[in-house]
């Protein structure tokens, strides 16, 4: 059977299709890969949280956006930066030399499961 152009179903689907694959998980937050080709130079990854999760830049740029929840606030625990809200559908970027920053639920969203997709460049 075939999936795309003369490309066999079996492959199409393991090659192709977005696969999600659990990469990490604590009290209240869980991590995902979203399933880019290993070839993708960017990884991508969507954390669910419920409340207040630490990232890392490691030494790379963060994009982001918010894909569940109607509101998030981002903080530097070093004073880094000052905290800004993000809304549901936005997106902001972290610079590499930020290092450590925080994301958790706020407003309407405070208590509720929230998500963000995260790119960054593959090391």
């Amino acid at each position: 059977m075939f999936g795309i152009g003369h490309l066999p179903l079996d492959w199409v689907r393991r090659e192709l299709i977005n696969r999600l694959e659990p990469v990490g998980k604590g009290n209240g937050w869980r991590e995902e890969r979203t399933g880019l080709q290993k070839r993708e130079f960017i990884d991508t990854r969507r954390h669910w949280f419920t409340g207040t999760v630490t990232h890392l830049t490691e030494d790379g740029v963060n994009v982001l956006n918010l894909v569940e929840g109607s509101e998030v606030i981002v903080e530097s625990p070093t004073c880094a930066f000052e905290p800004f809200t993000v809304h549901y559908a936005e997106t902001f970027i972290v610079p590499a030399a930020v290092g450590a920053y925080t994301i958790r639920p706020h407003g309407a969203a405070a208590g509720m499961e929230c998500a963000t997709i995260k790119a960054f460049v593959r090391t």
